[in-house]
């Protein structure tokens, strides 16, 4: 096994594990102070908002999984935004695909932000004036540019010049942000300030007026009333069982389902006297992926729209019917949609045996590039992933949610949390959140090597014009040759490479260990800290 990147990092009393280092120590302070996950997790994303602008704000989504210690229970948390009701296929007539930036791109209300009131309301015990104070003060001081956002913010700069209220806030003079540099976002601030003070339907009720009319004067479609009207929701869990563990996920619009029928399929195939970097172990990966992918984009969906068999697309005997078919046939392929791939995932645990997943995105880096400049609120584009196909399951309706890349994973052992994992990434969520749980369950690595370790990818992002199948080059290069005589068109990538997911996990004490265990991805500016 390679060195890792970083040490695991172990602590008695909690652990934070997230995608940017300045979150994860004031999500850290929070615990330290007696706060619960839930807390810690509130502060991480208000804070992450701020300081990992590309990736997460407070016009984005949410999904939660959250495991309470005193009720014994695991819940989850669907704070992904509807459709606005005004808004229908006519809005979009003569186009193949909805615009994935700009005003007619932002066209689902955010949901995140009730996603957080209702976490707070059942399980947090801090007020929100605690909970939002780092992120309020970055915002209003300033925090300096790192490497990642100077860079997409390169990437953006000409979509962002097509905004007025983007382009005055993440623009320096008309230019890119450098390294190093501070952005200050003081609307942002004043916005953060508002929900901390007046709770989170602050923002649906008094943020939306500006939000809304800035949008309107741009093009956009969301009226007063989306806003008003959005409510996010407690929802069950869905799981499956692998090697011994019960695997939960957050169900449909989420892809949580596709994470759990990759398990299904690996089930039944013994990889305990494998390598970790064997092409037995990529082989059976890749398979069992393009099977998952291949049954989820037949029905993922908003489930009040349409009906998802998800009982039976979770029955074992479904995996263990259509197995050897796939194995055997590695030209089998499944072409999948592009999506977008700026997400971020948090993992918490507490000393009170509480244990949080809080996965938060704007969909694509910077989301629609529309930024209302009286708020500050950066707007995501979701709904561009609606289709406009009638026929399809993900087809756009008014009020409807889009099918969601979202995940948050939590594997469970004897009735006890054991592992909260997630990523960034669009269709690498799945992927990636599967090899950290093979690593840790299969190959008996830690939560760093097993972030740390190559992983593959199959399928495309924008700009690919079909699939590609990649791994990262840490692997043997005979893994490599393996896998090309198997039929495989597999291409290495560099390692560590990015997109393949900014994954964090944090493992809970057990038998296996007296202390929690965290790590976070190399691939991207994270950092996991417990005390």
């Amino acid at each position: 096994m390679m060195r890792t990147t970083r040490p695991v990092s172990y602590a008695e009393n909690g652990m934070v594990a997230t995608a940017h280092y300045l979150a994860t120590g004031a999500a850290l302070d929070v615990l330290k102070e007696g706060g619960t996950a839930v807390d810690a997790a509130i502060c991480a994303a208000a804070t992450m908002s701020v300081v990992l602008p590309h990736m997460i704000g407070i016009g984005g989504d949410a999904f939660w999984m959250i495991h309470d210690a005193k009720s014994n229970t695991l819940t989850s948390l669907n704070g992904s935004g509807t459709c606005g009701k005004n808004i229908s296929l006519n809005d979009y007539q003569g186009l193949d695909a909805i615009p994935h930036r700009g005003p007619r791109a932002a066209i689902t209300v955010p949901g995140a932000v009730d996603s957080w009131g209702l976490a707070h309301a059942r399980y947090g015990t801090l007020p929100l004036t605690r909970l939002l104070e780092p992120a309020i003060r970055y915002a209003r001081e300033g925090v300096a540019v790192t490497q990642d956002i100077s860079r997409w913010i390169a990437d953006d700069a000409d979509v962002f010049r097509q905004d007025p209220g983007s382009a005055g806030i993440f623009l320096n003079n008309g230019q890119a942000y450098q390294a190093g540099e501070r952005l200050r976002q003081p609307a942002l601030g004043d916005t953060l300030e508002g929900i901390a003070k007046n709770g989170t339907r602050h923002f649906y009720e008094h943020t939306a007026h500006s939000i809304v009319n800035y949008l309107k004067s741009q093009g956009g479609l969301l009226t007063l009333d989306d806003f008003h009207q959005y409510r996010a929701k407690w929802v069950e869990p869905i799981s499956t069982t692998y090697r011994g563990f019960q695997a939960y996920q957050v169900p449909p619009p989420s892809q949580g389902i596709a994470g759990l029928m990759i398990l299904n399929f690996l089930n039944g195939i013994d990889l305990s006297g494998l390598d970790e970097n064997s092409p037995e172990y990529y082989n059976a990966m890749i398979q069992a992926i393009k099977w998952a992918f291949n049954k989820r984009d037949q029905y993922l969906s908003d489930p009040d729209f349409s009906d998802i068999p998800i009982d039976q697309l979770l029955d074992p005997q479904l995996a263990n019917a259509e197995r050897a078919e796939w194995l055997a046939d590695t030209k089998r392929t499944h072409e999948n949609r592009p999506g977008g791939s700026d997400t971020t995932f948090i993992s918490i645990a507490d000393k009170y045996g509480n244990a949080v997943g809080l996965v938060q995105s704007l969909y694509f880096d910077f989301g629609a590039c529309v930024t209302d400049p009286v708020s500050g609120v950066l707007m995501q584009n979701r709904g561009s992933f609606f289709s406009l196909q009638p026929d399809h399951p993900n087809v756009l309706k008014a009020g409807k949610q889009s099918a969601s890349t979202l995940m948050s994973g939590m594997l469970f052992k004897d009735g006890k949390p054991y592992m909260v994992y997630g990523t960034q990434g669009g269709e690498v969520q799945p992927q990636t959140q599967t090899s950290i749980v093979t690593r840790v369950v299969d190959f008996g690595l830690n939560v760093q090597q097993a972030i740390d370790a190559p992983r593959v990818l199959y399928g495309r992002t924008w700009g690919d014009t079909s699939n590609k199948l990649l791994l990262e080059s840490a692997a043997p290069a005979a893994t490599f040759d393996a896998l090309q005589e198997q039929g495989h068109p597999v291409e290495a990538a560099q390692w560590p490479f990015p997109r393949m997911g900014t994954a964090q996990a944090v493992r809970l004490p057990g038998p296996w260990s007296e202390f929690f265990e965290g790590g976070a991805d190399p691939r991207g500016e994270g950092i996991a800290l417990g005390f």
